[in-house]
């Protein structure tokens, strides 16, 4: 029950959120998957970012793969550090098999560590498995009461219906912005979030002084984007490659300076 608030106020508010969610046709693990992906942008280091549902293509397998939680370098075009994470909302404990099929995940998508999420633990034999490389994690069915991700701003994708905004981190314009040498002393503001789709990845920059969203893509032709503010630089995605090869796609703060700072990515 909330602090403060009648049962049967509490129950019309539990029917709201319930209301809500069956609106958006969220099913209740994907509400626990985007709840284990908030909790882990909220304590990641700023020069990490997270995107939920993400999909890269398996290095071994050549099939695209679903990673619930994908956390890795926020600023590099770096495909060799990465983490997945497994949000696996079940009334049984994680066992063996899990672990495995988990860890053979991770090999195909080239994970350095991960992390199997679950509301009620695991088997020893399960804990035994994971040994160095992967961690198992609780996060309580409570931890869902008041969260609701529908309540996100919409994807600004045309097209994408039921896509919700996953801010995940603020990129540090400020550092960028006075290592150039102006020539006038100027007034700066670099007061942004940046975060992507939870269903078609699309990249989104929310500027809180004009309070504009925008959407860039990652299309060649894409010439950038600037909010109603005007400010001395713009928004611009791409697809870029790693010297292995592998791609990603990468939002950029385009300077007129010429400077191009990365302040988020998802791998492909």
């Amino acid at each position: 029950m909330y602090q403060g608030v009648s049962q049967e106020e509490c129950s019309k508010e539990q029917i709201s959120v319930m209301a809500k969610r069956a609106a958006r046709g969220a099913p209740d693990w994907e509400i626990y998957e985007r709840l284990v992906a908030h909790m882990l942008a909220q304590q990641s280091e700023t020069n990490l970012c997270v995107t939920p549902n993400a999909h890269i293509v398996g290095r071994i397998t050549g099939v695209r793969r679903q990673i619930d939680v994908l956390i890795e370098a926020r600023h590099d075009t770096d495909n060799s550090r990465r983490i997945i994470v497994d949000a696996k909302k079940r009334s049984r404990k994680v066992d063996v098999k899990e672990v495995e099929s988990f860890r053979g995940l991770m090999e195909d998508v080239g994970a350095t560590h991960g992390y199997l999420v679950s509301p009620v633990g695991y088997t020893k034999a399960a804990e035994r498995r994971a040994q160095s490389a992967v961690s198992i994690r609780i996060v309580t069915l409570d931890r869902l009461e008041g969260f609701d991700p529908s309540t996100w701003p919409q994807c600004r994708r045309r097209g994408c219906e039921h896509g919700r905004i996953f801010w995940d981190g603020y990129p540090e314009l400020s550092a960028l912005l006075h290592s150039v040498d102006w020539s006038a002393p100027i007034t700066i503001s670099s007061l942004h979030y940046v975060g992507k789709c939870d269903r078609c990845g699309r990249f989104h920059v929310w500027c809180l002084a004009c309070n504009d969203i925008l959407a860039p893509t990652e299309d060649e032709d894409d010439c950038g984007h600037h909010c109603s503010c005007k400010p001395l630089w713009f928004w611009l995605a791409s697809i870029e490659e790693d010297e292995d090869g592998y791609r990603s796609a990468e939002l950029h703060v385009c300077l007129a300076t010429g400077q191009v700072g990365t302040v988020d990515r998802r791998s492909l």
